[in-house]
């Protein structure tokens, strides 16, 4: 059975104060090809998932996957051109009803293609085929729409805010999801890290998810909801994003229509980190 959730910048600590700095890059903050086309990102994620089954007890399950990603940066006619390449990856979810599910780098056929005007809105143009385990446990398409966070496509100044509404869908052989998150940005402002001055922004907001699989046969339908929150840090000198980190508290229901019983409640949790290789 497949479980669906969204995915998310995850959470990472850091050593850094943020102040009402005044840093504005020029032109605006918005995405262009960066000083370096070519970078690499680690990111990893955490998730645990709680099905309230009556009288059969809470079904708990818990995911967790780190990625390091070859990301490239071209110019197009349309904005950018992001080429993502899973360099590694390990993920892995528990199940109480079988066996633990595994995937790696090596169940991800080619890479991930995608454009992305000013404000970071992401359309994909090749998505990699995933085999096995991995089509449970990653949604390569999320990463054009989730991984990079949005941006004003503007001037702006400490104190200021914008929001953006997030939203995809992804169909496979497993089942299908789509989900939504109505996020509100706010710039605070400088931070000083190892010596680079970069702009802190925080961001919060609400997501809904909808996901249908099936299991022994039975359809199996999963709505859920709440609050999400996180930051990230962007450099204006490089024009890209160094770091971030996102959590997410949600709750909804589990439904097998066949089985003949209500709906079952359900918590969702999760948080992780991103950061640039070599800061």
């Amino acid at each position: 059975m497949k479980y669906l959730a969204t995915s998310a910048l995850l959470l990472m600590g850091m050593a850094a104060c943020a102040g009402p700095g005044s840093v504005s890059p020029s032109g605006g903050l918005m995405y262009g090809v960066p000083e370096t086309p070519s970078v690499v990102y680690v990111a990893e994620s955490s998730q645990d998932i709680g099905i309230d089954a009556g009288a059969m007890g809470t079904m708990t399950m818990t995911a967790s996957s780190e990625a390091t990603l070859g990301v490239s940066f071209a110019s197009t006619a349309d904005g950018v051109q992001v080429t993502t390449t899973f360099q590694d990856l390990t993920a892995s979810m528990s199940q109480p009803m079988g066996g633990s599910l595994s995937a790696s780098e090596s169940d991800i056929e080619g890479d991930l293609v995608f454009t992305m005007d000013a404000k970071g809105r992401g359309t994909p143009v090749t998505v990699p085929e995933t085999k096995g385990s991995a089509e449970q446990l990653v949604a390569p398409v999320s990463f054009v729409y989730e991984f990079f966070p949005r941006l004003p496509g503007g001037a702006v100044n400490p104190g200021d805010m914008w929001t953006d509404t997030i939203a995809w869908e992804t169909q496979t052989s497993e089942g299908e999801m789509s989900t939504e998150s109505v996020l509100t940005y706010t710039l605070v402002g400088d931070t000083v890290v190892d010596g680079t001055t970069l702009l802190h922004i925080t961001y919060e907001g609400n997501s809904d998810v909808v996901g249908s699989g099936a299991t022994e046969g039975m359809e199996v339908m999963q709505v859920f909801s709440g609050a999400t929150t996180g930051m990230f840090l962007w450099d204006p000198a490089r024009g890209l994003m160094v770091a971030g980190e996102s959590s997410q508290d949600m709750e909804g229901t589990v439904e097998v229509p066949a089985a003949g019983m209500p709906p079952m409640p359900m918590t969702v949790t999760g948080s992780g980190s991103v950061r640039l290789q070599g800061g």
